[in-house]
């Protein structure tokens, strides 16, 4: 339905669906209140245009019955109609006292709203007033499913979701007190008292009214410790099992992610798994997979858990068999039951997770082997995965690359952590020391810390310290972050390999220096066939170290290039790798110098792509003839542009 017009049409038989709605009403809801002489006919036209795209052009479906149209539609035909079932449903069990059936029910019902009703629909006054129904229903929903889940002690878990709520909605005066509940349950006396104090301030500040009767009787519980308001512990135990919350702390500030954040949390809420999210080292994928997490905790109150598959320096990474027993140890399960054969604890995680709601955030995955038990079948929990190459347990669907941050989201990642007062008085400083941090994350959050801790550096002063390449990784390490660490995780995956060439080309892309280099660069560097330096470079991409741009060329970060030249560079290595690039650029020049008049547009594509390289190495070796070569092709095309 394209039109406009037509679409309204339909939104409004639909919303006054098996009722006849008066020619008059139709006319007024698609015109206002003075429609055009020719309204009449516009609207039979619509209503037969309508017709055959229903496939009903006979007019069974949508028929003519004085003084206008009906559409007529059976039971449970719409979705509003199915959601208001479920509501029902849930507002029933609620009543019996079945808390988990209500919550069932009504978190079932709430899973099927995509935004907001009717969104591509103009806005005429049924489909305005019809949405608005909708939405003030969907918060009494969210309200009673709040409640059965309080009920159940799930307490600790809602309250995210109830301070959001809050925030949102600052005068409804039963979400403060399933606040105060939830905070009082999780031994925050001291805090639901102040949400009191708050509702109670805004109330007789816009309002001039006091707190309901009802409020202000459950203040006077709180403060006296009602027992009655303490979890009913032995139906808690009865009806479920211990909560698991094993997530890490959320980051302090949340910066540069926005998309990508609502991306995870749109799949989660549409009912899908899975997502995996990818990148190099230092990107932020464990801060972006645990802070997703944290968001959408009301919506998995069964358990919110966190499992590091990662290499560490004594082991390798996490075994399938250990990563599965971990998994169950986090849900409760005692060391005793759980079997020591790998597909026996399948079993039983699957067995576990069925009829919960439960978050997992699988971090560092080596490998879909490492997960292939660890995946929860259950449709009512999710899973998050963090690796550095591209996981193949999520279709692509559900894949997420995360890359450096954007210049505004970095200086602003630093303002937030740094303070706003100095990065605003030292712009200029402030984009170049994120340009050493290489915009990611990780850097950036460690540099920014160092400055919050010393607040007499100034930012100009703490760059120019980075600008030192002898000291740049050690200055990126404060609190936990160290982007050394980083890089090492990912040597460690190579050393899982027998092969030692990755290691070997990580070597000179760190005496190389150069941001992007060719397969056929490292080929000629190492002195090897360009087939294994491809598969070499590739190993490297998986390990989180660089990044392809395409299928013969990677972008590596600064700070990769200062870790590979501390680590594993030796002057002879150094000498001799550089003399072969060299040489390899040479002959590569003059191949283009002599193919400009035959194909200029062929060399000034060529030029361009390595322009940057063939200049950082002429300023390097001022004694070759690469200085010379890279000037003449220069001047060939420049000539050969303007036909002389």
């Amino acid at each position: 339905m394209g039109a406009p017009k037509q679409r309204a049409l339909l939104a409004v038989l639909l919303i006054n669906a098996n009722r006849v709605v008066s020619a008059d009403q139709l006319m007024a809801e698609l015109w206002g209140e003075r429609p055009p002489p020719s309204a009449a006919g516009l609207l039979a036209g619509y209503v037969w245009r309508l017709r055959n795209g229903l496939g009903d052009p006979g007019g069974r479906m949508l028929s003519t019955r004085a003084p206008g149209y009906r559409l007529v539609l059976p039971a449970g035909a719409t979705d509003v109609d199915e959601y208001e079932r479920l509501v029902t449903a849930g507002r029933k069990s609620l009543a019996e006292g079945d808390l988990p059936a209500a919550v069932a029910m009504l978190s079932e019902g709430l899973g099927m709203w995509r935004g907001t009703p009717m969104a591509d629909v103009a806005m005429v006054p049924s489909v305005l007033a019809e949405s608005a129904r909708l939405e003030e229903a969907r918060l009494a929903v969210v309200e009673a499913r709040i409640e059965a889940e309080i009920g159940l002690g799930g307490h600790e878990a809602l309250l995210p979701e109830l301070k959001l709520m809050v925030s949102q909605f600052p005068l409804r005066e039963r979400l403060h007190a399933q606040l105060m509940v939830a905070l009082y349950r999780s031994g925050q006396q001291a805090e639901a008292l102040g949400a009191y104090r708050d509702l109670r301030g805004l109330l007789v500040e816009e309002l001039g009214v006091e707190p309901s009767k009802p409020l202000r009787e459950l203040q006077g519980r709180i403060l006296r410790d009602d027992p009655l308001l303490e979890t009913p512990r032995r139906a808690t135990a009865a009806l479920r099992p211990a909560v698991p919350r094993t997530l890490p702390p959320d980051v302090p500030a949340f910066i540069g992610r926005e998309r990508e954040l609502a991306w995870i949390t749109a799949r989660l809420a549409n009912g899908e798994q899975r997502c995996a999210v990818h990148g190099m080292a230092g990107t932020g994928k464990t801060a972006l997979a645990v802070h997703a997490a944290h968001r959408m905790t009301g919506s998995f109150p069964d358990g919110q858990v966190y499992l590091g598959l990662g290499a560490t320096a004594a082991h390798g990474p996490t075994s399938p068999v250990d990563a599965v027993g971990r998994l169950l140890a986090a849900l409760g399960v005692p060391a005793a039951d759980i079997p020591p054969e790998e597909e026996r604890a399948g079993a039983l995680l699957r067995t576990v997770l069925a009829d919960r709601r439960v978050i997992i955030v699988l971090d560092d995955v080596a490998g879909s082997a490492q997960i292939r038990h660890l995946l929860p079948t259950a449709p009512g929990c999710a899973v998050i995965l963090t690796s550095r190459p591209a996981s193949t347990a999520v279709d692509v669907a559900g894949l997420l690359r995360l890359g450096r941050l954007p210049e505004t989201a970095a200086t602003a990642l630093i303002r937030r952590y740094a303070g706003a007062a100095r990065v605003d008085a030292e712009l200029a400083a402030t984009v170049r020391l994120a340009g050493l941090c290489d915009h990611l994350p990780l850097a950036l959050r460690a540099a920014a810390t160092r400055l919050a801790r010393r607040p007499e550096w100034t930012v100009g002063e703490f760059a120019s310290r980075l600008a030192d390449p002898g000291r740049r990784l050690e200055q990126l390490t404060c609190d936990g972050l160290s982007v050394h660490a980083a890089l090492r995780a990912g040597v460690r995956l190579l050393r899982h390999s027998a092969d030692p060439l990755p290691a070997r080309v990580l070597g000179r892309l760190g005496v190389l220096d150069l941001p992007v280099v060719s397969t056929a660069v490292l080929a000629a560097a190492l002195d090897i066939p360009v087939a294994s330096a491809e598969s070499a470079a590739e190993r490297l991409v998986d390990a989180g170290l660089v990044e392809t741009l395409r299928m013969d060329r990677y972008r590596v970060p600064g700070l990769v290039r200062l870790f590979a030249l501390g680590e594993y560079a030796t002057a002879d290595e150094e000498r001799a790798a550089t003399h072969r690039v060299l040489g390899y650029y040479e002959g590569a020049v003059r191949e283009q110098l002599s193919r400009v008049a035959a194909n200029r547009g062929a060399g000034l594509a060529w030029y361009r792509e390595e322009c940057s390289t063939l200049r950082a190495l002429a300023a390097r070796a001022p004694g070759t003839e690469l200085p010379g070569l890279v000037s003449r092709l220069s001047s060939a095309l420049s000539a050969a542009s303007t036909g002389r």
